[in-house]
């Protein structure tokens, strides 16, 4: 896959604390969470555009030719392409029976420099490559425990490094040897107009990320809420976290958004850009405003080590490093409070863990992990099943 630079590996630290009290409270009604602009959208979050009447769906492509056996099947998608222009797609599961839909959003790290994308291109992968990668957790099938047992699927992978939100093919980055084609939220696009005449009309929706593609997620989700307008639908961000300015630096934010060129993408959230290039965890209050209907949810740790390195960037107004920073682990506890009881309310649900480890949807702590008293498992299921709360690690 994309070797175009020497691979550096970040090591990843498994912790799962041993929690004791229960800190579950039942999650609070929408409640005004700023002052951003909401578009044109109804009650539903659904984009009735200047007539009031619906917009018409905006993807019409071919339908999948779909096997229904309950087993991953590969799916070569024409405008889907990864960094270095190799052919991408999705992975389909379609199980005989269901009429509920999940769309994961596979994430692997963050191109936007020289070091992170060292770190990022070895974990560019595609095709049943992509899949086999992370068959746990969520993924793992044939367990009557796991929620997602019963969906059909569609694996969205993950090889360009822009959070699945870029839209500049062909870049050069100072010190990357060959150009990346920054087009993740080019290639949700395109999947999108093959998927939705595929399953047009779920019963449920539910789209999950891991990392950076807890953010494809949350950053697409506009786009694919157009396909299903008036589906119940979930949204789950496992691990892609966005802090304040205070702790996501507005130099780093800034350099993101020019590196993938963010700003068409983040354009209907007013708040979401600042004149300093600050403003990105507005996209929480955006959504929350913007559909009401969907409940939104976050999985984090507090110490989380992978965030802590990719952030750390941002240290001392972007000053340049020598191998890979640090935010620090009290500075990520402290942004993770901040992010909760500052930016989320109303339809966004948190499941936070006391520990350093980064993604658990698709692992194997899925099923063991557990947070006051809590585990995850019995977390992500009551939140499929519309009863979303907000756990914290017991004190």
């Amino acid at each position: 896959m994309v070797g175009r630079v020497g691979a550096a590996a970040l090591a990843m630290v498994c912790a799962v604390p041993a929690c004791a009290e229960p800190a579950a409270t039942e999650h609070g009604e929408s409640s005004d969470t700023g002052s951003a602009d909401t578009g044109s959208a109804d009650e539903s979050g659904t984009d009735t555009g200047s007539s009031g009447a619906p917009a018409p769906n905006p993807y019409d492509g071919e339908p999948i030719d779909l096997v229904v056996d309950g087993q991953w099947h590969w799916v070569d998608i024409e405008g889907m392409r990864c960094a270095d222009g190799e052919q991408s797609g999705v992975g389909v599961r379609a199980v005989e029976g269901s009429s509920k839909l999940a769309l994961y959003f596979k994430g692997g790290g963050a191109c936007f420099n020289q070091t992170t994308c060292a770190v990022t291109a070895p974990l560019m992968l595609t095709g049943t490559d992509a899949i086999a990668a992370n068959p746990e957790g969520i993924l793992e099938f044939g367990r009557e425990d796991n929620p997602l047992e019963d969906y059909n699927l569609v694996y969205v992978p993950y090889c360009t490094g822009d959070i699945h939100s870029g839209t500049v093919p062909a870049a050069e980055l100072d010190g990357v040897g060959d150009p990346w084609d920054f087009v993740g939220h080019d290639n949700v696009v395109a999947a999108l107009e093959r998927v939705v005449p595929t399953f047009p009309e779920p019963l449920q929706l539910a789209v999950i990320g891991t990392s950076a593609g807890g953010l494809g997620a949350l950053a697409n989700y506009p786009s694919i809420a157009a396909g299903w307008p008036d589906t119940p639908t979930v949204v789950l961000d496992d691990s892609g976290l966005i802090f304040r300015d205070e702790y996501l630096r507005p130099c780093l934010q800034q350099q993101m958004r020019d590196v993938w060129s963010l700003s068409g993408l983040l354009e209907p959230c007013a708040a979401c850009t600042n004149d300093d290039g600050g403003g990105l965890a507005q996209l929480y209050v955006w959504l929350a405003e913007t559909y009401p209907q969907t409940q939104f949810g976050l999985i984090g740790a507090n110490r989380d080590e992978i965030i802590r390195v990719f952030f750390g960037f941002g240290n001392d107004d972007c000053a340049e490093t020598f191998g890979l920073p640090d935010l620090g682990a009290e500075r990520l506890t402290e942004a993770l409070a901040d992010l909760q009881t500052q930016v989320l309310a109303g339809n966004f649900a948190t499941f936070i863990v006391d520990g350093e480890t980064h993604t658990w949807t698709t692992t194997p702590l899925f099923y063991s992990a557990e947070s006051g008293g809590v585990t995850m498992r019995d977390w992500v299921d009551a939140f499929l099943d519309g009863q979303p709360s907000d756990v914290l690690p017991a004190e």
